[in-house]
Order: C-alpha cells, then sequence, then structure tokens
C-alpha cells in the first residue's frame, strides 16, 4: 500500500551511483531533468501490488454482474454442482 511519506525522488546520476545499495522497500521515482524517469521498487512489492488489482478487478467484474442480476442462490449453485459430479460420474 502507498505510504503516508513524501515518495523517495532522485536523479538518474544519483541512483546509478546508489544502486548497489538502495533501499527499495518502497517505490523510489527515478528523474531525469527534473521529468519521471522510471519508478524502481522491491519485486515481492511489485507482486503484491499485481495480486491487489487482479483482486480489484474480480471486484469490479462481481459488482457488474450482480447489478446485471447475472447471479445464482447457493442452492441453485449446489444443484448444479451436484448435477455436474452425477454427470461426469456417467461418463466413466
Amino acid at each position: 500500500m502507498s505510504s503516508a511519506t513524501s515518495p523517495r525522488i532522485t536523479t538518474v546520476s544519483a541512483f546509478k551511483k546508489a544502486l548497489s545499495s538502495m533501499d527499495v522497500s518502497e517505490p523510489v521515482y527515478v528523474t531525469q531533468n527534473g521529468e519521471p524517469l522510471y519508478v524502481v521498487q522491491d519485486p515481492i512489492q511489485y507482486e503484491m501490488q499485481q495480486e491487489q488489482m487482479a483482486l480489484l478487478r474480480l471486484l469490479c467484474m462481481a459488482e457488474k454482474d450482480i447489478k446485471a442480476k447475472r447471479t445464482l442462490s447457493s442452492d441453485d449453485l449446489k444443484a448444479g454442482l451436484k448435477g455436474l459430479l452425477d454427470d461426469s460420474s456417467h461418463a466413466v
């Protein structure tokens, strides 16, 4: 998640000098000529961020399904799954 502190910003040249020892547990904004060029962050944090975004996309899709009334009751779901199991046992 984002931090309440201001973002860490550095220049390309300073980034190159500190690269081997730089702490990237929080994102580091790298600028060139005063313009943002890169955002560098820890790979684990990046993966967590990607997973969070995927969950948000799924939540958005679920909300759209609810609004469009594309839902099942738990009883209908159970009956459908039971039907699938029954069909697969006959297919052997």
